[in-house]
């Protein structure tokens, strides 16, 4: 039979997920609703002609709207077994997933103001196994991988000086005070016990990051 390769794991939420409690203990949460299963799927094919016209086409779907980069684990995918809300346990390639209804309606509603972009140690299977689940188009992704220096600079180069907001649960106090009075630049931290939160979107969406006056 042939085998395929699993997704990567984000660098800083491993499986399985183990909870802390006020005791200081942890054990390992046992899933809460049923688990539908998503059956393995072919890593995808990124070959440098298939990369160079896949950058060639995102840049030409190029818009004036800022981009929103996204991670998954800790923001889509919450690490508390239990998050509030209504979400689905998946089982992708052995990884348990959770995923709610509603965070695929806020991020077709932030859409409209924003150019969505993954940026998460997902890459290119964010579109294989996330996009579907949220009922998402295909999306650009920035090829963060696991680099020392984490998510902030592959962002930063991808931006390439357009505004940018950044949705995660691990960003870096030096980034956000670096980025805090800059009107281009829109850093949102997220709790990764709940992920994203109404509040979060709301804030989005009231004062988008804009292009600083020359």
């Amino acid at each position: 039979m042939r085998q395929h390769p699993a997704p990567p794991i984000d660098r800083n939420h491993g499986r399985p997920r183990h909870v802390g409690h006020h005791n200081g203990h942890t054990r390992t949460a046992p899933p809460p609703f049923p688990e539908p299963s998503i059956d393995p799927l072919p890593a995808p094919r990124l070959t440098a002609g298939s990369a160079a016209a896949g950058s060639a086409r995102h840049r030409a779907a190029r818009t004036d709207k800022p981009l929103l980069y996204l991670d998954v684990d800790g923001v889509l995918n919450p690490v508390c077994p239990r998050p509030e809300g209504d979400f689905t346990i998946y089982r992708i390639q052995g990884s348990t997933v959770l995923i709610s209804a509603r965070h695929g309606a806020w991020l077709r509603e932030l859409s409209e103001v924003y150019q969505l972009v993954w940026a998460s140690t997902w890459e290119a299977y964010a579109n294989l196994c996330i996009a579907p689940l949220l009922h998402l188009p295909e999306l650009p992704f920035v090829p963060v991988g696991r680099r020392p220096g984490g998510d902030w600079l592959p962002i930063v180069r991808h931006a390439a000086g357009r505004p940018f907001a950044w949705v995660d649960d691990l960003i870096p106090d030096a980034v956000l005070r670096d980025s805090e009075a800059r009107a281009d630049r829109l850093l949102l931290p997220v709790d990764p016990g709940q992920g994203l939160r109404r509040s979060h979107v709301d804030r989005l969406l009231r004062e988008p990051p804009i292009r600083p006056l020359v």
